[in-house]
């Protein structure tokens, strides 16, 4: 099955945070959901039922936690009603920083898979699960894009608008939003490019690696940055 954005999910996402509403946003596809805790346009939780979006198996598939430990570990934080990575610290298999650290990948990993799910957006008043971050809703799906949103998914989005004859919309390399994403020095000269009026296919024929440039020009125009 062709991986295709989720472009509800991503407006209802970019409206809350220009109106700076609280709001629990839920994605369901079948069995699978996940669910996005907003707060003030800020991304600040979320919630999986998919086992590979927990925090014990992330660290394993990461390669930080052993995965013989994983069981053990999982029923003693069961036995002391404790969460997993709280036990994880308890434990020193984890220092504190590394936990909050897998948090913040957790929940914009989520995030990222939210975006490509092919599922029913419903938006609900704000839950009750504790934060976990703080992030601006424009830098989470800006991050969710340039790291976990599956490249395919991006890719045909992007070939799709390539083909449409409007000119490009230039970066506003001045924008509060541009400013708070972060871009290291390669993502900075790709946006020079772009403030300069180019065009998708002329970056990707420029020689420059493919997937860089497609998660990079998806993410400006996710956050409404580039057309």
């Amino acid at each position: 099955m062709t991986l295709a954005l989720n472009r509800i999910l991503l407006w209802v996402l970019m409206d809350l945070e220009r109106r700076e509403v609280s709001a629990c946003v839920a994605i369901q596809a079948g069995k699978a959901r996940r669910l996005l805790h907003v707060e003030r346009g800020q991304l600040v939780a979320s919630e999986s039922n998919l086992k590979t979006e927990r925090i014990g198996d992330m660290l394993v598939s990461e390669g930080l936690l052993d995965p013989v430990l994983l069981e053990p570990v999982a029923a003693e934080a069961a036995r002391r009603k404790t969460l997993l990575g709280e036990q994880l610290v308890t434990d020193g298999l984890l220092s504190r920083e590394d936990l909050a650290a897998a948090v913040d990948r957790q929940v914009v990993f989520r995030l990222g898979g939210a975006l490509s799910m092919r599922g029913v957006v419903t938006v609900d008043a704000p839950g009750t699960a504790p934060a976990a971050v703080q992030v601006p809703l424009t830098v989470a799906v800006a991050t969710a894009f340039r790291s976990w949103v599956p490249l395919a998914a991006i890719e045909s989005e992007l070939m799709a608008s390539a083909e449409e004859d409007e000119e490009p919309m230039p970066v506003d390399e001045s924008a509060a939003a541009f400013g708070l994403l972060e871009l290291g020095p390669a993502e900075l000269r790709l946006a020079k490019k772009l403030a300069k009026g180019a065009r998708l296919n002329e970056l990707l024929e420029s020689g420059a690696p493919r997937e860089p440039v497609l998660r990079l020009v998806g993410a400006l125009r996710a956050v409404g940055l580039w057309r």
